[in-house]
């Protein structure tokens, strides 16, 4: 395909007259050694970095296998304490960094007292009583819905 420089050249033109010379300029052509230098510099300092990111990671050799070790990144803590039910909702996190419980004993036992709670206050074993009902309604959700996709599965394979 042979390229029509007449059409380049008017469409350069078109171009620069509505935005200006620079957007149709080359950029070597404003291009100066100091600026180079400052390339190469942020070049080798990001590559400095990703090799120390490289060699965080540490490998160890079982016979011929090279085997990643896993960092043991802190786990965040998702069971609330008052209550021992663990949250899936991300409005949970909230209440859990700011007052170490969930979104609903925030409601019950936190709202509107927060001077008790922070000076160290806690419900009792004798005044919380977990809701029951609710963790094996929960439980028996997921494990129906878990049946129900395989059946799912099965139905289309055979389909």
């Amino acid at each position: 395909m042979k390229k029509d420089l007449n059409y380049v050249a008017a469409v350069e033109k078109a171009i620069s007259e509505k935005y200006g010379k620079e957007a149709v300029q080359d950029f070597r052509s404003t291009w100066e050694t100091e600026r180079e230098e400052s390339y190469l510099v942020q070049l080798k300092n990001r590559r400095t970095k990703l090799q120390t990111l490289k060699d965080r990671k540490k490998f160890f050799l079982v016979g011929d296998v090279e085997i990643k070790k896993k960092h043991n990144a802190e786990q965040p803590n998702r069971t609330c304490p008052v209550c021992k039910t663990y949250s899936f909702s991300s409005r949970d996190d909230l209440y859990m960094n700011r007052f170490e419980c969930c979104e609903q004993c925030y409601v019950n036992y936190v709202e509107f007292r927060e001077d008790r709670w922070n000076s160290g206050w806690r419900p009792q074993d004798g005044e919380y009583k977990p809701p029951l009902i609710k963790t094996i309604l929960k439980t028996c959700k997921a494990y129906i819905y878990r049946i129900y996709r395989r059946v799912k599965k099965w139905l289309i394979f055979w389909t």
